[in-house]
């Protein structure tokens, strides 16, 4: 259940697949090839896309750009930097589904503490979709500030590990807080390594697509009862930024 306002921006959002050739003022080019970035609206001309290019990559003493080809794509935002494409409003993203569960680090007394209030953290999305193999290893964490954050790594839905175990160590090092995800893996591999990072993980959540890239903040709640693994878990989105 979603509420609130998204201005189209979560039922709507676009990127442009292109290529390009950036050229330095001080010497030097950059070819890109089948380079994606996300965009406001449904369309942009190609001078605004040469400074998204700049903005996003951060680069220095540009001289020039050159859209050599492009495409309008219809598909949701991956977080590009300084981009511009977060939208205004707030929005409510119920992201509960059946399979919904929740696995809680064992304590030093070896009990599985569980959820004691409510979970209120920023969050990291990691979407993979269209990946041939919906795994975030190191390389897809690297770009994102994990520190403090609940990392939520959207598959698709896909059925097996969702993290190779070198993403656990860095999610662990950097201190990440929580994991979450639309993967149905509940006790293979990924919790196994998560358990003994001392993070807890979220499986089976629904909904990610409606959440735009950044401005979101992950709540969870336990449901009433003795079975700990049972959460509601929502996104709210306040991002007039």
């Amino acid at each position: 259940m979603t509420t609130g306002t998204n201005n189209g921006q979560h039922g709507g959002e676009w990127r442009v697949d292109f290529d390009a050739e950036v050229v330095f003022s001080n010497g030097g080019a950059l070819q890109m090839q089948g380079f994606r970035l996300d965009i406001p609206g449904d369309d942009i001309a190609d001078g605004e896309l040469g400074e998204l290019i700049v903005r996003h990559l951060g680069l220095l003493m540009v001289g020039s750009t050159k859209i050599t080809r492009r495409e309008l794509l219809q598909e949701p935002h991956k977080g590009s930097r300084n981009t511009g494409a977060a939208g205004s409003g707030r929005t409510t993203t119920d992201l509960t589904g059946p399979a919904t569960r929740a696995a809680w680090p064992t304590g030093s007394d070896g009990a599985a503490p569980g959820l004691a209030g409510l979970v209120d953290l920023p969050v990291v999305l990691v979407r993979l979709l269209g990946a041939g193999q919906p795994v975030a290893d190191r390389l897809a964490l690297a770009p994102f500030d994990l520190t403090g954050h609940a990392v939520v790594v959207q598959t698709g839905r896909a059925a097996g590990p969702y993290l190779t175990e070198d993403a656990v160590a860095l999610l662990a090092g950097q201190g990440a807080l929580l994991v979450a995800t639309d993967s149905r893996e509940g006790n293979g591999p990924v919790a196994a390594a998560l358990a003994a990072a001392g993070l807890p993980a979220l499986t089976g959540l629904t909904g990610l697509d409606a959440l735009p890239a950044t401005g979101v903040r992950l709540h969870a709640v336990p449901f009433p009862g003795q079975d700990t693994s049972l959460i509601r878990v929502y996104g709210v989105t306040d991002d007039q930024h």
